[in-house]
């Protein structure tokens, strides 16, 4: 029997064709899965997928219509992608993204303060790193454990030119081991010093449930107590010890099992400037609250910028028994400019005041590139450095004219193929701090939303797709390299944690079995990257990489609370010092009235030939 086939027996497999196609080819939509701001500018990434988007509402209603732009090649992740506008959707709520009649994703959050609730994360995860003292689950619900490392007799290793013991307790846990580092807490502690200092009033009542300190407010309270362990790392002479660790990193164990011998190790250069500079910055922040503990912190400052004066070149290097954390610092005149800034800042003393290299090129801060600190305090501190100040200010908003720019296109982001290194996401992080201290000063918006897009970055709008910090969004990361996240037994990692992040260096690839496999090959810059534990080079955590996070959503949520650094000019505040264009009921000239307008994918008004944005601010 000869088989029949007619027109309508094709249209099921054709249809069946078309669906997989449209499957095959379906975009996809790279968001921050925590929030976007209802005042804030907004965008998406997008990858491949043809046609205009709809954001619908959680009633199925279509509330807005977007043109992706321009599709533009991001080499980090070898991709071309196209961002998108969204910035007029403005109410709260969770959406949906379509694209062709097909749903992309339907988590994106409108929020009235997006940021506020993982900057407190960010900052109480300082509370879980504590030395010393037990976790009470009062404070620390699910994560609540024994007090580690309580015994705060340290030896001193032959490497500080000494011997005996000290006294030394408290302080933070360096990263996924538990070492304590005083080069590596002195950016940590000077970032979260300056939130507190640039936003004073609003930090005062910024609370997330950590034990009190007297009457200091919370971020203060935390401050502390990494303070105070710094201060115990300094000798008689002035100098300051280098770390205080265990000869060898400890096994996957909980503090309270890491029992064994603690040294005091080394001594240098880079620890006495880096502890001279937190000292200071810690005078001028506790002098309100606590006047004998702030003169203690600035005399401390003063006799490790002595010593470091009459040591200047004492590199530290991991004696050959050492196999903790070397934080090595072969140039060490940045260190030295970071604190005599500070300390002038603090005393007035010309003796102490740095003069300003404008050629100097790296200025973005990262632990042995302390440089950009000094510009900060120079260029937030116009009245005591006069050109220096003028100097700084140049220096910044030169590179932050270049980070603009590049977070104008590809992913939206500042980054470049050469910062995926080892702690990318702190490079992204400490971009985005830079890029608000130029806004600072300059009030332009274009600096406000490029930091924020370092936040959007940092929070899933990535080509990986992740939230990269620990309990928040809808995919993050989930097997850190943190020993007590592994040890506890407790299935979600400790939240607030900023992992590493992407970079193709592999150093933690092999075959043993605390090691990787390979997880690089095939992978660019942007993407190589894996969440397990054994991956100390992409997926560790670090109080360096979770500080400038913490700053970045900390300002961003102080900053739309209506608050603003002292030094700032006019307007930076959001909310209540927004410019507000009145609209003239009578017009003499059709130009000189206020009309609603749309260009570049960016809603306006425009009045007397000058453009607002929906909040009133000036635009650019």
């Amino acid at each position: 029997m000869k088989a029949s086939f007619g027109l309508k027996q094709y249209i099921p497999l054709a249809a069946t064709v078309l669906s997989l196609a449209t499957a095959a080819t379906a975009a996809t939509a790279y968001i921050n899965q925590v929030g976007y701001r209802t005042t804030d500018p907004k965008e998406f990434t997008l990858f491949e997928g043809s046609g205009d988007i709809e954001i619908v509402d959680a009633a199925g209603q279509t509330v807005l219509q977007a043109t992706p732009k321009a599709a533009s090649r991001w080499n980090p992740s070898g991709q071309d992608v196209q961002l998108v506008d969204f910035s007029a959707l403005t109410v709260p709520g969770t959406y949906s993204i379509k694209q062709g009649g097909q749903v992309l994703r339907s988590d994106l959050v409108i929020a009235e303060k997006p940021f506020e609730n993982v900057a407190k994360a960010a900052l109480k995860w300082y509370y879980y790193q504590r030395a010393s003292m037990e976790l009470e689950e009062q404070y620390a619900g699910q994560w609540k454990r024994a007090a580690g490392h309580t015994n705060s007799t340290a030896t001193l290793h032959s490497s500080t030119g000494a011997s005996g013991t000290i006294e030394s307790s408290k302080g933070w846990y360096d990263a996924g081991d538990y070492g304590r580092y005083i080069v590596n807490s002195g950016i940590t502690t000077y970032t979260l010093l300056s939130l507190y200092e640039h936003f004073p009033e609003y930090f005062k009542t910024f609370k997330w449930n950590i034990p009190a300190d007297g009457t200091l407010p919370d971020l203060l309270a935390e401050i502390k107590y990494n303070l105070d362990w710094m201060l115990t790392m300094q000798a008689e002479d002035g100098g300051v010890y280098h770390k205080l660790t265990t000869l060898q990193f400890p096994g996957d164990v909980m503090p309270a099992k890491d029992t064994e011998k603690l040294y005091v190790i080394g001594k240098g250069t880079a620890a006495a400037f880096d502890f001279a500079a937190v000292m200071a910055t810690a005078y001028r922040v506790y002098k309100p609250f606590d006047s004998a503990y702030a003169t203690k912190c600035l005399e401390a400052a003063k006799k490790a910028y002595a010593w470091g004066a009459q040591n200047p070149e004492k590199a530290f290097n991991n004696p050959m028994d050492v196999g903790t954390g070397s934080y090595s610092d072969g140039k060490l005149d940045d260190e030295k400019v970071f604190a005599g800034m500070e300390l002038f800042i603090s005393t007035g003393d010309a003796s102490y005041k740095p003069t300003l290299n404008p050629n100097e090129t790296s200025i973005v801060p990262a632990w042995p590139e302390v440089y950009g600190l000094a510009v900060y305090g120079a260029a937030t501190h116009a009245t005591e450095l006069g050109a220096e100040a003028a100097t700084a200010k140049k220096m910044l908003t030169d590179y932050a004219n270049e980070f603009a720019y590049e977070a104008s296109k590809g992913f939206g982001v500042v980054m470049s193929q050469d910062d995926f290194v080892w702690g990318s996401n702190a490079v992204a992080g400490n971009q985005g701090v830079f890029l608000l201290h130029a806004y600072y000063i300059t009030g332009e918006q274009k600096y406000y939303e490029a930091a924020k897009k370092v936040v959007d970055y940092l929070l899933g709008k990535n080509p990986l797709d992740m939230s990269f910090l620990t309990g928040f969004g809808t995919k993050s990361a989930k097997l850190p390299h943190h020993r007590p996240s592994t040890a506890d037994k407790v299935t979600d990692p400790v939240p607030g944690m900023i992992v590493g992040g992407p970079q193709p260096g592999g150093e933690d690839i092999g075959s043993k079995s605390w090691e990787c496999k390979d997880y690089t090959s095939g992978k660019k810059p942007a993407t190589a990257y894996i969440d397990d534990r054994c991956s100390y080079a992409t997926n560790e955590v670090a109080i360096n990489w979770n500080a400038p996070f913490a700053y970045l959503v900390g300002a961003m949520e102080a900053l739309n609370a209506g608050y603003a650094p002292s030094f700032a000019v006019e307007g930076v505040a959001k909310g209540t010092s927004a410019i507000k264009p009145s609209v003239s009921r009578i017009r003499k000239n059709a130009n000189d009235g206020v009309r609603l307008r749309f260009a570049d994918q960016k809603v306006f008004i425009e009045k007397s030939g000058k453009r607002f944005d929906l909040k009133g601010h000036r635009m650019k």
